[in-house]
């Protein structure tokens, strides 16, 4: 069986000690994973993607499979 991925979005504030779950995302592997991540990222305004990955006989366990990091989204509060 094949591979299964999940993208989590993050609001993430250093400032106010802020790490907060956004969103989760089933990602399409017939098309590039790497813009939808930009997507999802866009959508949310999130500066952090993490992309999980599960065997599909046990979609239940998640392991992280990648970290994408949107400098873009980060928290302009210091500012």
């Amino acid at each position: 069986m094949g591979q299964y991925y999940i993208a989590v979005t993050y609001d993430v504030c250093e400032h106010n000690n802020l790490y907060e779950y956004m969103n989760e995302y089933h990602l399409d592997l017939s098309i590039d994973m790497d813009k939808q991540i930009r997507e999802f990222a866009k959508m949310d305004v999130a500066p952090i993607v993490k992309v999980y990955e599960s065997d599909a006989s046990d979609p239940g366990e998640f392991i992280l499979y990648k970290e994408y990091k949107f400098k873009k989204y980060e928290c302009g509060c210091n500012q």
